[in-house]
């Protein structure tokens, strides 16, 4: 039985036809995230390295990604933004949390599963997204300290790709829609700089990014 720390809480144990998806599908490239969530959030009980390796990945995501937007609020509020620096820490406690119905990872999950897993008028049109989150996980600056506003514009403007290519793909008023509105709102340019003090100290949302947007282990490329 697999089970993990996951935010304030145990792991659901992963149910043996979570197993099933995971080893067909849930390690194929960007879509991936959202199988990983299925397994963490919506399943009961398993035995599988796989599953091991998606949910150790998604733990990381979310780590990673609360860490850096409390750190962004953190900042935003010391230099006197307050309305900004709410809406920050708006968008980190609405989308990742792991509970909620229209909100939060499981309602991401339940949008995307229900709406958009395997169905032909989505695969066949979503070059754009997968193209623009491999290029998010190209785009983060290399450097180990030290970004530059351009490294951190250059970025964030990745991240802005994603959102518009993802908002051509997903339904007005649903969860994924509405989500990446939000990010699209908060990655405005005067932000910037306050969350380049996070990308800083917080390396781990790289390798997230890499393993999103990487191939399955046993295929060089695949789509999404």
């Amino acid at each position: 039985q697999v089970r993990s720390d996951f935010g304030s809480g145990a792991l659901p144990a992963v149910s043996s036809f979570a197993v099933s998806a995971a080893r067909g599908r849930a390690q194929m490239q960007p879509w991936r995230c959202f199988a990983m969530l299925t397994l963490a959030l919506l399943a009961g009980q398993a035995r599988a390295d796989s599953v091991v390796e998606i949910i150790g990945n998604l733990k990381t995501f979310r780590d990673a990604s609360l860490e850096l937007f409390e750190s962004t609020s953190s900042s935003l509020k010391e230099a006197g933004l307050e309305a900004d620096a709410a809406e920050v820490q708006k968008w980190s406690d609405d989308w990742l949390s792991i509970l909620g119905v229209h909100r939060g990872l499981t309602g991401l999950v339940k949008d995307f599963v229900l709406n958009y897993l395997g169905r032909s008028s989505y695969h066949d049109s979503n070059g754009r997204l997968v193209n623009a989150i491999k290029a998010v996980a190209s785009s983060f600056p290399k450097k180990k300290k030290g970004f530059t506003e351009q490294d951190v514009d250059e970025f964030a403007e990745t991240v802005l790709d994603v959102c518009s290519a993802g908002k051509r793909l997903f339904e007005d008023g649903g969860s994924l829609h509405e989500m990446l509105t939000e990010l699209e709102g908060i990655l405005k340019t005067s932000n910037r700089a306050h969350f380049q003090k996070g990308l800083e100290s917080n390396r781990k949302i790289k390798k997230a990014f890499e393993y999103m947007a990487g191939p399955r282990p046993d295929k060089k490329d695949e789509e999404l």
